[in-house]
């Protein structure tokens, strides 16, 4: 194997989407420490990081193939109406925390796209996004702290 095949076979990280991850994480985290709230938000802030990266990784087949039966069905596809039109009045109720959200989800979205078209397993990708998640929440809170 010449040097040129070894540096294309090689995974690199794409640091500026986990630069935007990185930076999402850490200004939700900032938002959610200035909101005075208790240990078990943290708590549920920590969980949604951790299953967001998850669900973004090991678990898109099967959720697929379960929206896709869930859907087939007249009561599933009426539910599925009224649950997404509940899901909209309350973002706009409380856009102000929404927008943290939908920042952080994009985010992650982005950086489990590049890192599986850099070529890396499901295993690696999900350690990366709970690393580079659970590190932004960490800086964010640090920050704040000490700020």
């Amino acid at each position: 194997m010449t040097i040129n095949q070894k540096l294309t076979a090689k995974k690199f990280l794409p640091w500026l989407s986990l630069g935007l991850l990185l930076a999402a994480y850490s200004t939700f985290s900032w938002y959610v420490y200035h909101l005075t709230v208790t240990w078990a938000v943290w708590v549920s802030v920590i969980g949604f990081a951790l299953l967001q990266a998850v669900f973004l990784t090991t678990l898109t087949q099967g959720l697929r193939s379960m929206i896709g039966r869930w859907l087939s069905s007249d009561t599933g596809y009426f539910t599925t109406v009224i649950s997404f039109a509940f899901l909209a009045t309350t973002v706009l109720v409380w856009i102000h925390i929404f927008g943290y959200i939908i920042t952080v989800i994009a985010a992650e979205v982005l950086a489990r796209l590049d890192l599986q078209n850099r070529g890396f397993s499901q295993v690696q990708s999900l350690a990366i996004l709970t690393l580079v998640s659970l590190t932004g929440l960490g800086i964010g809170w640090v920050a704040s702290y000490l700020l």
